[in-house]
C-alpha cells in the first residue's frame, strides 16, 4: 500500500504514489494506493471548512498537527484500522515537510497494532542525508527510507523482501535490528521515457476540488537559485518527449473521459523550448480539446507568438517566478532573466488570455528599499496583466545554497524546525520585518484579498518565536494579532491557550 499522508493539494490525486503504483506493478507486485489526504480534508470539511489546509508554517509546527489528530482521532482510527485491514506486507508513505509529523503519527500506530508490517518512508524529506538519519534513528516504526527516486530502489526492495533475502539495496537505508545500514547511492532515471503512465484507478474523482488530472513531464529545473533546492535533489534537468507526453495526455483522457484539464507539477514546464513547442503541435493536430497549465520560467524565447501557439494548443494557466523585478537582487538571486523580459512575458501572456500568476520573494539577504519599490513600482505597473500575485516571506528550503552557506548569508534560524523563521545577522532582517514589506506592497500596489496575503499564520508564528525565547510580552502582541486576523476556527483554541498561559505569566513579571 502506498500512503498520501494530509497535508498535501486537495485539487487533484497525487501523482508520486500513482506513478510508484504503476511501476510497481510493472515488475508483478500488487499495489493499492490511498490519498489519506483527501480522506481526511473532506471528513473535516464540515467541521472548520478544510481552513486549516495551505497553511504550511502550521504543518511544521508539531503542537499544531497533535492537535488536529487530537481533535480528529475517529478519523485517523478509522483509517488506521482500514490500512491494517489491506493485505499488504508493506506500506510506503510519501513524506515531504508538512505530512511528516502526521506519517510519523500514523506509522507509530501501525507498528503498534501490527509490529509485522514493514513500513517505509520515501519523498522530498528523505533526500536529505540529516533528515533519513533523523526518521531512522527517531522513529522505531520506520524500517526503510528511500534516499531518492523511488522507481529503481522500490521494486529492488520489494523483491528481496518478497524473497525474505537480506536487503541491500542501492537507495534504499534500512534499520537491522539497532543497526542502521545504506545500501549506496542509486542513479537518476535517465529515460523518462521508459516509466509506465501514473496509475489514478484508486481514487474516485469526485473527492477533490478540481476536475484535473497531475502529469509530469520533467525533472529538476535549468535554473540554479540560490533559495531553491529542486534542482540539487533532482541532480540534473531532464524530460519527457513530447511524444510521450502526449500519449500520457490521450491515455489518461481515455481512462477518465470526465477530465479535461491537466496540471503539470514541473519544476518548469519551458525548461525545453524545441519539446514544449512540439508537444504544443501534436495537441493542435489532434484537435485533443484539453487545457493544460504549470509553473513556467520567464524566458527570452517565450515570445508573443510562441505563447499564443501554447494558448492554441489549450494552455490556460501559468505561475510565473518573478520573485524580484530589482535587477541587482535578480543578479543575487541567480535569476537569468532581465525586468524588461519579465514585463514583456507577462503582458504577453495575460493579452492571450491566459490565467496569469507571479510569485515574489520578500527578505532575500541583500534586498534594500531601493530594490522592494523597484519591485513594488514593477507590480503595479503590470497589476491589470497580472491575475495573482503571490508573496512569499523567503524560506530556508533544505539543501538549498542559501541552507547550506547561512553563515555567508548570516541567516541564524531561531528555530531549527521551523524554516519561516530566521533572521540576518548582517541586517535589519526578520519575519516580523518581512510581514511588515507585504503590507507595504499591498498598500503601494492597491490590491486586496486573501491570495496575495494571510497574515494570521505569520504573526502565529512570531508569536512562537517570542514565547520559545521567553520574551512573553512580545509573544503576547503577536497572539493577538493572529488571533484578530485568524479565520481558522480550529486554530482559535490553540491561541485562546497560549494567551492565557501568557497573561498568567506577565502577571507574575
Amino acid at each position: 500500500m502506498l500512503v498520501q499522508p494530509p497535508c498535501w493539494v486537495t485539487e487533484t490525486p497525487p501523482y508520486n504514489i500513482s506513478l510508484l503504483k504503476a511501476v510497481c506493478q510493472s515488475h508483478g507486485f500488487e499495489v493499492v494506493c490511498l490519498d489519506l489526504n483527501i480522506k481526511f480534508y473532506n471528513a473535516l470539511l464540515g467541521n472548520n471548512n478544510g481552513q486549516l489546509y495551505n497553511n504550511p508554517p502550521d504543518w511544521i509546527n508539531s503542537e499544531y498537527v497533535r492537535k488536529i489528530i487530537e481533535n480528529y482521532n475517529y478519523v485517523v482510527d478509522k483509517y488506521t484500522e482500514y490500512i491494517l485491514g489491506v493485505s499488504c506486507r508493506v506500506v510506503g508513505f510519501t513524506v515531504n515537510a508538512m505530512n511528516k509529523i502526521f506519517a510519523e503519527e500514523l506509522a507509530k500506530r501501525i507498528k503498534y497494532k501490527d509490529k509485522d508490517k514493514i513500513i517505509i518512508f520515501g519523498g522530498p524529506e528523505c533526500f536529505s542525508p540529516v533528515e533519513r538519519k533523523s526518521l531512522l534513528l527517531g522513529n522505531n516504526c520506520v524500517d526503510a527510507v528511500c534516499s531518492f527516486e523511488g522507481e529503481k530502489a522500490l521494486p529492488l526492495l520489494l523483491t528481496c523482501i518478497n524473497n525474505n533475502r537480506e536487503i541491500c539495496v542501492p537507495g534504499i537505508v534500512y534499520r537491522n535490528n539497532d543497526k542502521i545500514i545504506d545500501g549506496g547511492d542509486v542513479s537518476c532515471v535517465d529515460d523518462l521515457n521508459s516509466l509506465p503512465f501514473a496509475d489514478y484507478s484508486d481514487f474516485q474523482m469526485d473527492s477533490y476540488t478540481s476536475k484535473a488530472l497531475p502529469i509530469s513531464t520533467s525533472r529538476g529545473c535549468i535554473n540554479k537559485c540560490l533559495f531553491c533546492s529542486e534542482f540539487r535533489f533532482w541532480r540534473k534537468y531532464r524530460y519527457r518527449d513530447a511524444e510521450n507526453i502526449f500519449e500520457e495526455i490521450r491515455c489518461q483522457k481515455q481512462r477518465s473521459p470526465s477530465i479535461s484539464h491537466f496540471f503539470f507539477n514541473d519544476s518548469l514546464i519551458n525548461g525545453n523550448i524545441r519539446n514544449l513547442d512540439k508537444l504544443c503541435q501534436l495537441i493542435i493536430d489532434s484537435h485533443l480539446d484539453i487545457s493544460w497549465g504549470g509553473q513556467a520560467a520567464i524566458r527570452e524565447e517565450m515570445t508573443p507568438d510562441f505563447i499564443a501557439k501554447m494558448k492554441a494548443a489549450g494552455f490556460s494557466h501559468v505561475s510565473y517566478g518573478l520573485e524580484s523585478a530589482s535587477p541587482k537582487m535578480l543578479k543575487i538571486m541567480g535569476k537569468r532573466f532581465a525586468p524588461e523580459v519579465a514585463e514583456r512575458v507577462i503582458r504577453s501572456t495575460k493579452k492571450m488570455g491566459i490565467r496569469t500568476c507571479v510569485n515574489i520573494i520578500v527578505g532575500f539577504p541583500g534586498e534594500e528599499e531601493e530594490d522592494i519599490l523597484a519591485t513594488a513600482k514593477f507590480l503595479r505597473r503590470n497589476k491589470e496583466f497580472i491575475d495573482e500575485m503571490l508573496f512569499h516571506p523567503l524560506v530556508i528550503n533544505r539543501g538549498a545554497y542559501l541552507d547550506e552557506n547561512r553563515e555567508l548569508f548570516g541567516i541564524k534560524l531561531n528555530r531549527e524546525h521551523n524554516l519561516y523563521d530566521w533572521y540576518s545577522t548582517k541586517e535589519d532582517n526578520s519575519l516580523a520585518k518581512r510581514i511588515d514589506t507585504i503590507k507595504f506592497y499591498k498598500h503601494f500596489i492597491g490590491i486586496e484579498g486573501k491570495s496575495f496575503f494571510r497574515p494570521a499564520e505569520y504573526y502565529l508564528c512570531i508569536a512562537d518565536s517570542y514565547y520559545s525565547k521567553e520574551d512573553y510580552l512580545n509573544a503576547f502582541k503577536y497572539y493577538i494579532r493572529a488571533k484578530r486576523y485568524n479565520t481558522d476556527k480550529f486554530r482559535e483554541p490553540f491561541i485562546a491557550e497560549r494567551l492565557q498561559k501568557l497573561q498568567e505569566q506577565l502577571k507574575n513579571l
